[in-house]
């Protein structure tokens, strides 16, 4: 991923990251993002992914949400990251399509 970015910029509490296009969803690439930005620096509420003429926008009560009980300990488990990517990605697309 790092290689794919070209720009970040931070303006307040919220994070701006400028990549290139990538073989993945650039929402699902935002949320995973948010996901590890805001796990490692609790400041942070807003990860803004511009990727092309697409920008996604994710909060840290979004993330916390789709996290449910959990919280960001589900997230620091290796072995369950992809499968909880995964699921929060399904959850986050059928939020969008009600």
């Amino acid at each position: 991923m790092s290689s794919a970015i070209e720009a970040v910029t931070l303006q307040g509490r919220d994070l701006w990251v400028t990549a290139r296009q990538l073989a993945v969803e650039p929402r699902a690439l935002a949320l995973a993002a948010a996901i590890r930005v805001f796990d490692r620096y609790p400041v942070l509420d807003r990860l803004i992914l511009t990727v092309g003429e697409a920008e996604t926008g994710v909060s840290r009560e979004d993330v916390e949400r789709l996290l449910g009980a959990e919280g960001f300990a589900a997230v620091r488990e290796r072995g369950r990251w992809r499968q909880l990517l995964a699921d929060l990605a399904r959850a986050r697309t059928e939020e969008g399509a009600e």
